[in-house]
């Protein structure tokens, strides 16, 4: 029989490795991609969330992000985080998670950033709804990003009202409410590819283009378009997602803690995006474009009245009237 002493047993106490509880548990793995460069708000995201969450839990989960494309395209960020190969990515690919969601691009649904806000951020009955079609086909929607409002470009003369689109060449995504919408208002909509838009800008193929401010300054656009015409006729939302596997797998008591910084930085993203636009119109203007601020948005209201009955099945016409009449 073995007795142990006060001083054998301290002893044996003080021979023993110490451990301290918070080093006892392993940190989790948070991989987060995207497919854009770092200087993009997509990064700034990421970080934020990184250094809120870090802030909020230490050193339990450890959040590494991937940008410029380093863990493949937006397409197999889908796929990665139904397999649980990537753990979260910034995208935005909403209508390829679930087709309905294409609602969130439709042409002329949302009247200004406050309406965006209310439909997305505000915590509302559609964000419960849209954020519900996500986690039901297999991902976490920690937020919606935004990207910015899109505007017409054109070449020759300015867009005020609907009947300036008339007979207007424009190239438009390959998205069919879009293609839809355009012919609505009276336009000749062409689907180039982006790689082609600026040679087709240059050599007349197409007299006219969409997108927002940062990316028509990025492409410089301003040397082959004119005026900038802010129609404000779309705003395509992204996201931050979680997998649902990962999201099910981290312990219940980080869930609140992961929702708030993504919230914090979601927001921080969202401002960003709004004044980096704003910035770069003024910079547009410099390079010489006409800045056409006096746009008839209500004269643009029946194409788009036309193009919502025209995709309320395939959409859900529930679902379109939510989105439109969503209040702060």
């Amino acid at each position: 029989m073995i007795r142990l002493t006060r001083r054998s047993l301290a002893a044996g106490l003080l021979a023993a490795p110490f451990v301290r509880p918070a080093m006892a548990q392993r940190a989790i793995t948070l991989r987060i991609a995207h497919a854009l460069p770092q200087a993009h708000t997509y990064q700034l995201w990421a970080e934020q969330f990184r250094d809120a969450l870090r802030a909020s839990v230490g050193e339990r989960i450890d959040v590494r992000v991937f940008p410029n494309a380093q863990l493949g395209r937006e397409t197999e960020y889908l796929e990665g985080m139904k397999l649980g190969t990537i753990d979260g990515a910034i995208l935005g690919r909403h209508g390829q998670v679930d087709p309905r969601l294409d609602v969130l691009n439709m042409p002329m649904i949302y009247r200004d950033d406050a309406h965006l806000d209310a439909v997305l951020r505000g915590g509302g009955a559609v964000q419960v709804r849209i954020d519900g079609m996500m986690f039901e086909k297999g991902y976490k929607c920690l937020g919606w990003g935004e990207l910015g409002f899109r505007h017409v470009t054109t070449r020759a003369e300015p867009v005020r009202r609907v009947a300036d689109m008339r007979g207007l060449d424009i190239r438009v995504p390959n998205v069919e409410p879009w293609l839809f919408a355009f012919r609505q208002w009276g336009a000749n909509p062409t689907p180039l590819d982006f790689s082609e838009l600026y040679a087709a800008l240059q050599q007349g193929v197409v007299k006219a283009q969409e997108n927002p401010p940062e990316l028509i300054f990025s492409a410089k656009f301003f040397e082959v378009q004119k005026f900038l015409n802010l129609t404000s006729h779309a705003n395509i939302p992204c996201q931050f997602l979680l997998g649902r596997v990962f999201w099910d797998r981290l312990p219940r008591e980080l869930h609140a803690p992961v929702e708030a910084a993504a919230t914090k930085a979601r927001d921080a993203q969202v401002k960003a995006a709004r004044e980096a636009n704003a910035k770069t119109i003024a910079d547009l203007e410099k390079a010489g474009m006409t800045i056409v601020r006096d746009v008839d948005r209500a004269s643009f209201e029946p194409g788009a009245n036309a193009t919502f009955s025209r995709y309320e099945e395939r959409l859900g016409a529930d679902l379109i009237r939510a989105v439109r009449e969503a209040r702060a």
